[in-house]
């Protein structure tokens, strides 16, 4: 039979837009892909890629030159107050990578090849359905007709205020924490390590890029008003930093010091929590359907398997997207409740709530608990961060999406 509903728009070239448009013109549809960014960007902050992730991007052909260009994920080094040397936790993440996301982006494209438009320097700015398509208007391109559409424009996607309305914002949920990160030069002279050490309502976690050239740095800090970064030039967003962690030792007055000059992303921690992911024509996937909050670490892998789900299912269906969108969803949503438990988990570690004296008794206890982790590691324990995704029916997709 013929494939129905051919021309697929795609608003978001990140992660989930590249791996779909990948197979879907692999398998006789016209994806268009629209992204924001006027060129292909380049570097970009670092991203975790679970082992299940890699799985999607060794069916695509893509892993090695992943993997070449990223680096295994560091080993933890958590710095508790009072102790002058790290309790060390190798990473138990067998088959992860840590990669910058622009990297990996450029990399999805290049292998999405032809078959595959992209419209740089663009967005959806309207979307006006009826019975046979779904009419698209666009900040600069003329408007245009497609069968679908398919948001997968980040956790503040316009394209899910667009279809779901007021409703999207109201299941935006903040975890009462905002989080700033920056790059730097590193320093600190560290190799492959995560580094990480709290205070009352707040922390700060350290990474090596691959390659130990640069740092990201990251300060959680409780609060249970979201931050408002539009309404924050970089000065502004130094001297907040700079107050919050000013009185704190440890590295952070260097860490201080190199920001000046860095650009500092700020954002509140939040979750998308939708009682369904489509609407009509429109559907959508990654962060713009569950963001799971970025210091769970999983948004990317969520984004590759979400995108391989739903091209899957878009070609049993022939292009049916009513059988698509509901099988799509049915196969993602445990996933995703794994991934998103995650996050108010994390904060709670990375941003503990209390006095100094409870923090400091938290501690104690966090440091038995790691000593004991590492132990059942040599075991070959897994985390509960290594089982998500072990559910996602990697089999069923890959019968029918062939590299």
């Amino acid at each position: 039979m013929p494939i129905r509903n051919r021309n697929v728009l795609i608003a978001g070239g990140g992660a989930a837009g590249p791996v779909l448009a990948h197979w879907l013109a692999r398998h006789g549809f016209a994806p268009t892909v629209v992204e924001r960014a006027p060129e292909p960007a380049a570097g970009g902050h670092l991203v975790e890629v679970s082992p299940q992730g890699m799985g999607v991007l060794d069916r695509m052909g893509v892993g090695e030159r992943v993997r070449a260009e990223g680096g295994p994920l560091p080993d933890v080094h958590s710095y508790i107050s009072g102790r002058e040397r790290p309790i060390v936790l190798p990473q138990g993440h067998v088959g992860a990578v840590a990669i910058r996301s622009g990297n990996l982006s450029r990399l999805l494209r290049d292998r999405a090849g032809d078959g595959v438009e992209y419209l740089f320097g663009d967005s959806v700015t309207s979307l006006d359905e009826d019975a046979d398509g779904v009419d698209v208007g666009f900040a600069h391109a003329p408007g245009r007709r497609f069968d679908l559409v398919v948001g997968a424009d980040g956790p503040d996607s316009p394209v899910r205020r667009l279809v779901f309305g007021s409703d999207a914002d109201g299941r935006v949920e903040h975890l009462d924490a905002n989080l700033a990160a920056f790059e730097i030069d590193n320093h600190l002279g560290v190799s492959d390590v995560m580094m990480c050490r709290v205070w009352p309502y707040r922390g700060c976690v350290v990474t090596t890029f691959p390659g130990n050239d640069r740092l990201e740095v990251e300060f959680l800090m409780r609060n249970r008003t979201p931050a408002a970064p539009a309404e924050m030039d970089m000065e502004a967003r130094y001297r907040f930093l700079e107050e919050v962690y000013g009185e704190d030792g440890w590295e952070v007055p260097g860490l201080l010091r190199a920001m000046r000059g860095a650009d500092v992303r700020l954002a509140p921690s939040t979750q998308v929590r939708l009682d369904v992911w489509s609407r009509g024509r429109t559907v959508l996937v990654g962060d713009a359907a569950h963001a799971a909050d970025p210091m769970a670490g999983q948004g990317t892998a969520l984004a590759l398997m979400g995108a391989t789900a739903l091209a899957g299912e878009l070609v049993f269906a022939e292009g049916d997207h009513e059988r698509a969108y509901f099988s799509y969803e049915a196969s993602m949503r445990g996933t995703v409740r794994e991934a998103q438990s995650l996050g108010p988990a994390l904060t709670r570690d990375y941003a503990p709530e209390g006095s100094r004296g409870e923090v400091w008794l938290r501690e104690r206890a966090d440091a038995a608990l790691l000593l004991g982790s590492r132990l059942m590691a040599q075991y070959g324990a897994r985390s509960g961060y290594e089982y998500v995704g072990d559910g996602f029916p990697a089999d069923r997709y890959a019968r029918v999406l062939s590299p």
